[in-house]
């Protein structure tokens, strides 16, 4: 917990790195509660932020929005620009969730969970509650907390014992799904990402690595930002060297296709009318977010002979939370796909 002015002035300063002053301390969901409460650094592109802010949308929670650019680029003059989140006072307001998360990452799993990989310092999303003092930096945390600490009705986590067990189970499916490892992985038989997505991989994590070493060489004198980029810089090693790799990026595929299978079966087996209760759970929202992904990336056919998780697809599409921050946002902030269509 930290007083709210010292929060407020450490949003502030992590706001500084954002270029485009257009994408900072934007009201969204401006005719909903809890205004002045919830201030959000996330990315439209982010997986795991659509996560966050699908959730912010559906119970209908105002908060106010820093859209960071995520990638870095090289300007006119051949010098890399980092990517905003890799900012130092962003970074040092995110490690203020550091402590109960535990480790930073140290390596790279090609999945984003925080829970099972560690914390990246310098990722999105990253939540601010002003009314709490809290930073929280996972997204299945940070969605959690939002359900908890907004009064009302239509909430996300189900109070029945089983039914809660049974969404934890389907929350850390969808975060043990390879989505990172599958974005900037290149398949070696059946790649299908968009032209604009396999360029712009191709040089993502030599980019990346150059741009945090300069960080660490301009922050010397700050120990622990310091180890926060070269955490980063270990992952992203990782990560650069199993792109290419035709052995782990099958397995990323295998991985994938097991966890839809389960779906599978436990839509088959649901007697509920949404999956683990009456009414629509995180659970339901994640899977929304997970299955428009791997859509936009045009594994469609990990589950084409899987009936039940089409259908629950189109479900899941009707909902106006996943219409605006999935389809919409990806759509509006990601290369064009031939297999997501407005």
């Amino acid at each position: 917990m930290m007083e709210r002015s010292k929060l407020k002035a450490m949003v502030q300063r992590a706001q500084e790195g954002i270029v485009e002053k257009s994408r900072v301390g934007v009201v969204r969901n401006p005719e909903g509660g809890n205004k002045g409460r919830f201030v959000l650094f996330h990315a439209a592109m982010s997986f795991c932020s659509q996560k966050v802010r699908a959730t912010l949308a559906q119970r209908g929670s105002s908060f106010d929005s820093n859209d960071m650019f995520i990638l870095g680029h090289r300007g006119a003059d051949g010098i890399l620009v980092p990517a905003e989140n890799y900012a130092p006072d962003y970074v040092r307001l995110r490690l203020q969730g550091k402590a109960s998360m535990g480790r930073l990452v140290g390596a790279y799993s090609g999945v984003s969970s925080v829970s099972n990989a560690g914390l990246d310092p310098c990722a999105v999303p990253t939540l601010v509650d002003l009314d709490t003092g809290e930073v929280v930096v996972d997204s299945s945390r940070i969605c959690v907390h939002i359900d908890a600490v907004i009064p009302g009705p239509n909430r996300l986590v189900p109070a029945d014992p089983l039914q809660l067990e049974n969404m934890q189970r389907q929350l850390e499916a969808v975060d043990l799904t390879p989505h990172p490892g599958l974005l900037y992985g290149f398949h070696p038989e059946d790649d299908r990402r968009p032209a604009a997505i396999k360029q712009a991989m191709s040089s993502v994590y030599e980019e990346k690595i150059e741009a945090l070493t300069a960080l660490i060489k301009a922050n010397g004198d700050d120990a622990e930002l310091v180890a926060a980029y070269q955490a980063k810089i270990a992952k992203e090693d990782g990560g650069r060297k199993v792109r290419y790799d035709a052995t782990f990026q099958n397995e990323l595929r295998s991985t994938t296709r097991s966890i839809l299978v389960k779906l599978e079966g436990d839509l088959r087996n649901n007697e509920f009318t949404w999956l683990c209760a009456s009414h629509v759970t995180l659970a339901d929202l994640f899977w929304a977010v997970s299955l428009v992904r791997l859509k936009y990336l045009g594994l469609a056919g990990l589950w084409s002979d899987l009936s039940q998780i089409q259908a629950y697809l189109d479900r899941l599409l009707e909902l106006p939370s996943i219409q605006s921050e999935v389809v919409a946002s990806t759509i509006a902030s990601m290369p064009p796909s031939a297999y997501l269509a407005p």
